[in-house]
């Protein structure tokens, strides 16, 4: 869990297990953003400008979580959002998962976080929560009947339960 010490230092402890899970959510995210890119046939300024990306929303609805529809009313614009922002949001995403990882490297039981880190730990942690809640069909909408004993249920208690520590130690 993370804890703020004296200055606004950070720091974070995990055990073994909750090192293993956190490591393996993290990784199995990175997996899911990384998105091989089409060379055959992209336009060399559109990809210089960026503006090559995917006009589509996903199909797979954790993506389309992560990455929503910028003008659900109007298909056009949405499209142009779409080609214009979902490349770079990735690359945010995916910075901050590395740094978060790179942070869980040759582990000690406990580290310090900086500041940024912080930010990018809570993003990747939000985006965890979408995923594992969309997954989950987790809904502000209608109250699903979850076992108690569901494993996944328990994963997102515990990935909103260390959010708020960080939020806790960061405010």
């Amino acid at each position: 869990m993370f804890k703020s010490g004296l200055g606004g230092k950070l720091t974070l402890k995990l055990d073994d297990a909750e090192l293993g899970v956190l490591s393996q959510l993290f990784e199995q995210m990175a997996e899911l953003l990384e998105h091989p890119e089409s060379e055959a046939g992209t336009d060399p300024l559109a990809k210089m400008l960026n503006m090559s990306g995917s006009t589509q929303i996903s199909e797979d609805p954790a993506l389309a979580r992560l990455f929503p529809d910028g003008y659900p009313g109007d298909e056009h614009a949405s499209a142009d959002f779409r080609r214009f922002t979902e490349q770079d949001l990735r690359a945010q995403k995916l910075a901050a998962l590395a740094t978060v990882r790179d942070s869980l490297i040759d582990w000690s039981g406990k580290c310090s976080i900086t500041a940024q880190q912080a930010q990018h730990w809570l993003k990747a942690l939000n985006d965890l929560r979408l995923v594992l809640g969309t997954r989950l069909e987790i809904t502000d909408e209608v109250e699903t009947d979850f076992e108690a004993d569901e494993p996944g249920i328990h994963l997102y208690n515990y990935l909103t339960y260390l959010q708020g520590t960080l939020i806790d130690a960061l405010t």
